[in-house]
Parts: C-alpha cells; structure tokens; sequence
C-alpha cells in the first residue's frame, strides 16, 4: 500500500500527486495534509509513504514541518518530492533533516518543475512558459514515479546555508506578511477561499474572508477567487490568476463536500 501525503496551493502539487496515484494502482490513497492536521496526532503507516509539497522561500511550508514533527511516520520506503517554480533551495535537505530528528529515514527525494505561481511578486505566468512548465511538471512526476517504483534511493544534498537564511527570513515575517492582504467590496461572501485554505487560516466575518497569522502564503485563496476580490502587495483586481488547469476548486476542498 502507497500513502501520499500533499500540500497545495494552486493544484500543481495535487497534480502530480494525482498522476502519482493513478501510476501506483488502487491500494494508494491521497491525504490533504491540511485535513490531516485538523485531525489528532497518529501513527502513519505504509509500506511506501510519499510526502508532497511546494518550495516556499527555499524551504519547507510551516504546515508541513509541523505535520513531520507531529505525526509518527512508518514505512519501509518514505519518498520526499517538492514542486517549484525555479530553484528548490534546501527543502529537500531539510526534510531529511526533520525525519532524521525523529530517527526516520528518507530513501528517496526529488523535485517537480512547475509553473511558479506566486504571481504577487513574479507576475503571472506567460502562456507559452506556462506550456513549457506543464510539460515539465508531467515528465518529472512520471519519472519520479518510475523511480520510485524501482526502489531507487539518494540523499539531498544537505549543506544549504543560503536556503536556511532566506527560510528563516520568511518564517520570521509570515506574520506581517499577512497584513498585505485586502479584500475588495465586490467579495459575494462564498468563503471559498476559508473552505480551501488549506492551513484554515480565514475565518469569515460579516461575509469578507479575514486572514489569521498562521497564513502559509500559499495563495490559494486569491487564486481561486472566483471574483479576483482578493489582493495582495501588487495584484489588481484585474491582474490574472492561476491555478493548474486540470484542478478544479473542488478537488482543493480542506473538508470534501457532502
């Protein structure tokens, strides 16, 4: 049995965890790690565990260290694959990191080119680089897939001083990062984005969406408005969004639906 555990924003990690799924067979089962953490500290067991994610600021998303640190991880095979705009920095290294802390060993570790989607600082994407990093993303997952299939195992290279420096930068300043979100008066009050945040860090109030400090910055939310309501440092109201093409806002859902 295969588990794979995800973090997403934007659906790329999805994505791939979904043609990952499907190349594996039946017995695996996909988990939202953003539902996992709402749920009480457990033992997590399979014969092969995959864990899934995006590179923020050259590291590990919060909510997915804290996930590492919580939950008691057995396998015989565990595989640690990141997507990413450009570079991966240090998250694999530091995933290794985190699991050897806690006497886990991680076989295998690769990244997953994808389209960069935090269009807030690097604009949205063009579309013929936005075809080139779909193609990308498909043929790295697949090989990744492969490889892990085969029981191929390596190491992250481990000294990443840089990546520590500009994660530790991020994480200090999540907080008042998150104050640069707005809300336009033409939000409809759907709370799609508190329903797919997937660190439930927006509460609803008076119909507008208000952002608490454990924000991740993945962007979902202003990624999926489906009234681009939601702005943040740059982004207009008519600035174009992103997401991956074949997610839809319903397979984002923290708690699937009824």
């Amino acid at each position: 049995m295969t588990k794979i555990y995800y973090f997403s924003g934007t659906g790329n990690t999805l994505w791939s965890a979904r043609k990952l799924a499907a190349l594996f067979g039946p017995t695996t089962e996909l988990f939202n790690i953003g539902s996992v953490m709402e749920q009480p500290p457990s033992m997590i067991e399979a014969e092969r565990i995959i864990i899934m994610f995006p590179v923020y600021a050259f590291g590990v998303p919060v909510l997915v260290r804290r996930f590492l640190m919580r939950h008691i991880i057995h396998a015989s095979y565990i595989a640690a694959l990141v997507t990413c705009g450009t570079v991966s920095g240090g998250a694999l290294a530091e995933v290794y990191g985190l699991l050897r802390r806690r006497h886990v060993r991680l076989s295998y570790a690769a990244r997953i080119p994808s389209v960069e989607n935090y269009i807030p600082i690097f604009g949205p994407p063009k579309e013929k680089t936005k075809e080139k990093r779909l193609a990308a993303q498909e043929e790295s997952t697949e090989r990744a897939g492969q490889e892990i299939l085969a029981g191929a195992v390596n190491r992250p290279w481990l000294i990443r001083p840089f990546s520590w420096i500009v994660r530790t930068l991020f994480r200090l300043g999540k907080r008042f990062f998150v104050k640069a979100y707005t809300v336009d008066g033409i939000c409809n009050g759907c709370a799609l984005c508190a329903k797919i945040c997937p660190a439930a860090a927006i509460t609803i109030e008076r119909k507008y969406p208000v952002f608490g400090s454990h924000c991740e910055h993945c962007q979902a939310c202003l990624n999926w408005c489906p009234q681009r309501a939601i702005g943040y440092i740059r982004l207009k109201q008519n600035t174009p969004r992103y997401h991956h093409p074949q997610v839809k806002a319903r397979d984002m859902l923290r708690v699937p639906s009824a």
